[in-house]
């Protein structure tokens, strides 16, 4: 990675947000080009990498601890540092839903990305809401990010739907997963992606399912099937399958096979995840999210690495079908916001 000479606050359009350490990592890796660190005033307390992706100068930011909350403090205080920043990406893990799309079924280690809808933004607030006449209606409207974001998202689909080579992949290689500090972002392998059934509950809390003896006939043998789909049968280990759909964020960390599939019929839900709502509640992003886990009780933080590199890359080859002109564009356009 090179290092440029250190540009002014407004050089900066878009926001890279990474939740935890493993994300924020993963993202760091993703520059081209690491810039020199600006001066903040004494009401911001987050901690900034600046650098630039195919021309993009972006700006990295985490989070001290997750929830919305904390992701709203972030927000704001990067807003008022870098004022010309009006979109961002929202990059990290989440709990996928064991269910099937275009690109078929969800597995760890997918990525999931938002998609606007006509009715929300791609990402739902799905706890809030108020009671009518015995239903749940929904009240948590998160603000739609500006077209270039989806419309990137949309041609790099495209693109990768013609092209035989996968084009994610190659930037997931930037982490050198042969450094010892780096080797949990590695593809733990197809024999650790394991479904349980949703009502059938992880045994000892804190232990890995291996340890606390879960029962192995208990598990939803997808992998058999899907071997014998002609429609599509992909090999994980050499290629990132993206879905793109309705994202469900919540306060609340999703651990319940029951649960996840009530939620996800409802909304018609990819994805769980615990930060789109503190971020999108007033600054408009796309939401990029690995899947890590299942959100049931049988999580762990076995995937988490790779989950996050996979999320990274993904976004990473984002800036490759966004022209930065139009960039710019977008975000004078979006200053009432």
């Amino acid at each position: 990675m090179q290092t440029a000479n250190k540009l002014t606050h407004d050089d900066y359009t878009v926001a890279w947000i990474a939740p935890l350490e493993v994300e924020s990592i993963a993202a760091r890796l993703m520059l081209d080009t690491k810039h020199e660190k600006l001066p903040q005033s004494s009401v911001d307390h987050n901690v900034y990498t600046l650098g630039s992706i195919n021309g993009h100068n972006v700006v990295i930011a985490s989070l001290p601890v997750t929830g919305n909350t904390s992701a709203a403090t972030v927000v704001t205080q990067l807003r008022n540092t870098f004022k010309k920043i009006r979109f961002g990406l929202l990059v990290g893990i989440g709990g996928g839903v064991p269910t099937r799309t275009d690109n078929g079924p969800i597995h760890l280690g997918d990525v999931v990305v938002s998609k606007p809808e006509r009715d929300h933004s791609g990402a739902i607030q799905y706890d809030h809401g108020k009671a009518l006449e015995g239903q749940f209606r929904r009240t948590g409207y998160l603000i739609p990010p500006p077209t270039v974001p989806p419309n990137a998202a949309q041609d790099l689909s495209i693109e990768q739907a013609i092209t035989e080579d996968d084009l994610i992949m190659p930037h997931l290689r930037k982490i050198n997963t042969k450094l010892p500090a780096l080797r949990r972002y590695r593809y733990p392998g197809l024999d650790q992606d394991n479904l349980y059934k949703p009502n059938y509950p992880h045994r000892a809390e804190g232990s890995s399912c291996r340890f606390c003896a879960c029962d192995p006939l208990q598990r939803i043998d997808r992998h058999a099937d899907e071997s014998q789909d002609e429609e599509i049968c992909y090999d994980r280990s050499s290629r990132i399958i993206v879905h793109r759909g309705t994202i469900a964020a919540g306060e609340r960390v999703i651990k319940d096979g029951r649960l996840r599939d009530e939620l996800a019929k409802v909304h018609g839900a990819l994805c769980f995840e615990t930060e789109a709502a503190g971020v999108m509640n007033d600054f408009p992003c796309l939401v990029i999210r690995g899947i890590s886990d299942y959100a049931d009780s049988h999580k762990n933080d076995g995937w988490h690495g790779y989950a996050s590199a996979s999320a990274a890359a993904y976004a990473r080859q984002l800036f490759f079908h966004m022209p930065v002109a139009e960039v710019k564009q977008c975000a004078v356009g979006l200053a009432g916001i």
